[in-house]
């Protein structure tokens, strides 16, 4: 029962990643062209299309924080595993957990913290694009959440696949990934 409602969660994970990477995938799509415009704009034009830059820095925030989060959930983020991964591989699952667990920590802050910023901007407009400055702060707010998300999962798969660790002759991330086995 434990096992299955991991295995729900893991799959809910992959298709909320997916939606995350296409987020980025789009919004570093978009730009690429508007940064063109800019300089066909600046160089050919003669005249800089002020408005670049206000997109640009939301574009940004939506390409890094949605994939950060998907990474997270991949384990595609930057991580030292080789000592943990040298260790027994209880001892290592153990160190993986609480290590799960102080990212699920800093995702519940950067949740927080995103909201917070969210509802302390939304009254303000951006300059040149005129919507809500609040806007660029969502992403922060989503990747909070899915770091919060996919530690806590990790943990889960941690505790369902316990018995799989305790047989293994080394611990790695991929003993607890159905896709792996």
């Amino acid at each position: 029962m434990f096992s299955s409602f991991t295995k729900l969660l893991d799959r809910l994970g992959g298709g909320i990643a997916g939606v995350l990477n296409l987020i980025g995938g789009l919004a570093l799509v978009a730009l690429i062209p508007s940064f063109a415009w800019l300089v066909f704009g600046r160089y050919v034009l003669n005249e800089t299309p002020t408005w670049v830059e206000q997109v640009s820095l939301i574009l940004i925030v939506l390409i890094t924080f949605p994939v950060a989060a998907a990474g997270m959930r991949d384990n595609s983020h930057l991580s030292v595993s080789f000592f943990r991964d040298a260790l027994p591989p209880k001892i290592a699952a153990v160190v993986a957990a609480i290590s799960y667990a102080a990212m699920a920590w800093f995702g519940y802050w950067m949740l927080i913290g995103g909201i917070d910023l969210v509802a302390f901007n939304w009254v303000k407009t951006m300059p040149i694009i005129h919507i809500s400055d609040g806007l660029r702060s969502v992403p922060m707010a989503v990747c909070g959440a899915g770091i919060m998300f996919y530690s806590v999962v990790h943990i889960l798969k941690i505790v369902a696949n316990w018995k799989t660790i305790s047989q293994a002759t080394h611990y790695h991330e991929d003993i607890l990934n159905e896709d792996a086995k």
